[in-house]
């Protein structure tokens, strides 16, 4: 049936307006343009309905009336028997006429009417009850019909207004609805932005807010393979829901995808209803690919799969929230790369500070890279989130920043220190401190240069903090840094061997350095640092033993 069709069969079904009018002995019924009833008309459930509607003289005078109505903005009440009135109240459908609400008026004359006997043939009825019926009903006279007649045209109006004022609403609430989804997606989104650290989290979270708002099974992304935009992401595929397959069956087809879409183009896919798209159809039987674009270049992919519901088609909605998600996280993709490229450039500078002090003594070249690199061991070993991970790794990378204030020939001194100069060298954690404490990015990593010499029985310093009162940075750091030392050689000793090393640590334990995180680093592994003193050795021509020779 047309959509036209299917509006007078939605309004051919009783409403409020019907039964009202029904109670005052008026009948209303539904035809199209051409006067053919509409709608079902079920036998036995109202004698009046049953009168009219199954009598063919009826039907007759129903289709010929509308007839003289076709083309009448405004078509008046016809008597199509005597005693009998049709009015009738056109039905559009975008301002175009789809049918009439006819609203049938019997008078006191119909009761008399040559036609009632027939009319009660069709139906099955008996002539007598239904004149009594009719009677009962108080019928209007003839001079009423007009009056009748206008209040019911009034009450069409108002319930045409009502019907398209809840309509409006309908839309409105659904626009509202999808606006606060959009919104309330974008938002997480947005919030989420901030973790330029994590791109990968990002990414996941991006995917995992689109399969909450969105009616489909699984939401993908694939990056390209564009390390200068990208960085660690380049090739990069996530994958949120239960797709029907797995990732090595996906990433071929999101390939061939990302290979042809155009910046600012998505793209449909049918594989269940059209033939062009069947090899897509392990992404379902629709899906929708958007582009992360980058300055007009596609940089990855955006792909919701395997819709879900009764309505297979993919609608506006679902591609305008893939493609506001697309559009954010492009933006995120950017400021991420800048970040690490800003980040890499920080990172840089702090190494190339702090060698220059490693650099003032041969002897402790590449000291503080080496510190930084167990500090980021014994954080992870720790279970630390990978920020904290992060920072404690710089942290131990400047620890020794002060050193900066002490005066060379104190740093570069061959043998042992007095008294007087040992002095000198314990002002470096508050040296450093003072250095870096205005710097707002390195708030959180002052705690480690200044406490990185306090020891765990409370006879450190600067500030004699003993057990958990000192910062675990600081611990993680005074560790490393011993244990850096003591396989390094100094003017005044050789260095020790691995094993010797862990006996002294040991030894130490409970007194300088923190009982839990000995164990730890008992436990991990040494190769990368191994790796780094070789590299430090080979450029200042120390000598190094690998694990387990003597020195």
């Amino acid at each position: 049936m047309s959509s036209a069709g299917g509006q007078l069969v939605l309004l051919a079904r009783p409403s409020a307006l019907h039964r009202r009018l029904r109670r005052t002995g008026l009948l209303l019924l539904t035809c199209d343009p051409t006067g053919c009833l509409v709608g079902p008309t079920q036998r036995g459930e109202d004698w009046l309905t049953d009168m009219f509607c199954a009598s063919p003289i009826f039907r007759q005078a129903l289709r010929e009336a509308a007839a003289r109505w076709q083309d009448d903005p405004a078509p008046a009440e016809l008597e199509v028997m005597p005693g009998l009135w049709l009015s009738p109240a056109p039905l559009l459908e975008r301002r175009k006429p789809i049918g009439y609400a006819v609203t049938v008026i019997p008078t006191g004359a119909f009761l008399d009417a040559e036609q009632l006997p027939a009319l009660c043939q069709a139906s099955e009825q008996d002539l007598e009850m239904a004149r009594r019926l009719l009677h009962e009903l108080s019928p209007p006279s003839r001079s009423d019909v007009h009056r009748i007649a206008a209040l019911v045209r009034f009450a069409h109006e108002d319930q045409r207004r009502m019907a398209a004022e809840n309509r409006a609403m309908e839309t409105v609430g659904q626009q509202l609805g999808e606006s606060y989804e959009e919104i309330n997606l974008l938002y997480t989104i947005i919030r989420s932005m901030t973790e330029v650290q994590n791109p990968g989290r990002f990414v996941e979270i991006a995917c995992d807010e689109l399969l909450e708002t969105l009616p489909y099974a699984w939401i993908g992304a694939l990056m390209a393979d564009d390390v200068k935009r990208l960085k660690s992401l380049a090739c990069a595929m996530t994958i949120a829901g239960e797709p029907g397959h797995g990732p090595e069956e996906l990433r071929p087809l999101l390939e061939q995808l990302l290979n042809v879409t155009e910046a600012h183009a998505p793209v449909v896919l049918e594989p269940a209803f059209n033939a062009n798209h069947a090899r897509f159809l392990p992404l379902g039987g629709t899906a929708l690919a958007h582009p992360v674009s980058s300055d007009g270049k596609v940089i990855g992919l955006l792909v919701a799969g395997d819709k879900q519901g009764s309505d297979p088609a993919a609608s506006s909605v679902d591609m305008k929230m893939l493609g506001a998600t697309a559009t954010h996280l492009a933006i995120f993709l950017e400021n991420a790369a800048l970040y690490d490229d800003l980040n890499a450039m920080f990172i840089g500078t702090l190494e190339a500070l702090t060698a220059s002090i490693d650099a003032k003594d041969r002897y402790t070249c590449g000291h503080s890279q080496r510190v930084a690199r167990l500090t980021q061991q014994l954080a992870i070993a720790l279970g630390l989130d990978e920020e904290t991970v992060g920072r404690m790794r710089i942290a131990g990378l400047v620890h020794d920043v002060g050193k900066i204030g002490v005066p060379e020939g104190v740093l570069t001194k061959p043998g042992r220190l007095n008294e007087e100069e040992f002095e000198l060298i314990r002002e470096h954690p508050e040296i450093g401190h003072r250095i870096l404490k205005d710097i707002p990015q390195l708030q959180d990593i002052l705690p480690g240069v200044l406490h990185h010499h306090e020891r765990w029985d409370g006879r450190g310093y600067p500030h004699g903090l003993a057990g958990e009162d000192i910062p675990v940075v600081a611990r993680c750091i005074a560790l490393a840094d011993s244990f850096d030392a003591m396989s390094s050689t100094r003017t005044y000793r050789a260095r020790l061997t691995r094993d010797e090393v862990f006996e002294e640590i040991r030894r130490c334990s409970g007194g300088q350095f923190d009982p839990q995180l000995v164990p730890i680093l008992e436990g991990m592994d040494f190769s990368e640092f191994d790796h780094l003193i070789v590299e430090h050795r080979a450029g200042e021509s120390l000598e190094y033993a690998p694990e387990g020779e003597a020195a």
